[in-house]
């Protein structure tokens, strides 16, 4: 046995069993080169295509899941920026959609799948309207002090919002405290909206987003004493004395 081991016919065996393995193993690594796979991308980011900027879109998912196949070679590197999933919302207005998805990848990938492949897409046309900015102070001045004169800058601002919510806007308002304020004070902030019923009003764009309120204030001048009437009195029978 032990003869063998050392023979030519031992050596040459094991040299056809390693060339053997080494063929197996590159023509396993070519078939898997070769052969199509497919993998699950999910939560892709769906995008929104061709939306006429008279509407805005109120409900719509946000992800989907995408099915790709290729060759191995062709994922390598493949990141989710370069998976892209849309729906095309060309010619559509007002109210709900069943819009069909869409995709496309790299060269050499292939969608086999998306899910869902349609999704309801809710629209509201747009509005946009200048509003005048109004002021409405809170707290006192510094002791002695009191407003005099105020403007704000700009004067106007640009509402924008779904046609739901611009509805609900009835006024702008900037909210000064003015509390220890004397002289001239200028206050940078953002002003709120209000519905009929005084209620805030949010989900809407305004620009600008800040305003400038410039106030002016005096010092409080103490009104002259009047004359007390027993004065009044004297200076009158004064008077008729002397005539």
């Amino acid at each position: 046995m032990e003869s063998f081991f050392r023979s030519n016919k031992f050596v040459m065996a094991v040299a056809i069993f390693m060339a053997v393995i080494m063929w197996l193993f590159v023509t396993g690594d070519k078939i898997a080169r070769t052969t199509p796979q497919r993998e699950i991308w999910r939560d892709v980011p769906l995008q929104v295509e061709n939306l006429s900027q008279d509407y805005v879109v109120i409900d719509i998912i946000e992800t989907v899941d995408v099915t790709i196949e290729g060759l191995s070679d062709d994922f390598e590197g493949l990141t989710m920026q370069e998976i892209e999933v849309y729906v095309d919302l060309a010619d559509k207005g007002s109210g709900n959609h069943l819009v069909r998805v869409q995709g496309n990848v790299p060269s050499g990938l292939s969608i086999v799948l998306i899910e869902p492949e349609q999704v309801r897409v809710s629209l509201e046309a747009y509005y946009s309207e200048d509003f005048e900015v109004e002021v409405n102070m809170i707290g006192e001045p510094a002791e002695g002090w009191e407003i005099d004169e105020y403007e704000v800058i700009p004067e106007d601002v640009l509402i924008g919002a779904p046609e739901s919510i611009f509805e609900q806007v009835d006024r702008v308002v900037a909210l000064v405290d003015v509390t220890g304020m004397r002289l001239i004070e200028s206050v940078e902030l953002s002003p709120v909206v209000y519905d009929i019923d005084g209620n805030r009003v949010n989900d809407l764009v305004m620009d600008p987003s800040l305003v400038t309120v410039r106030l002016e204030f005096s010092r409080i001048t103490e009104p002259e004493p009047e004359p007390e009437e027993n004065e009044e009195i004297t200076e009158g029978n004064n008077s008729e004395e002397s005539n």
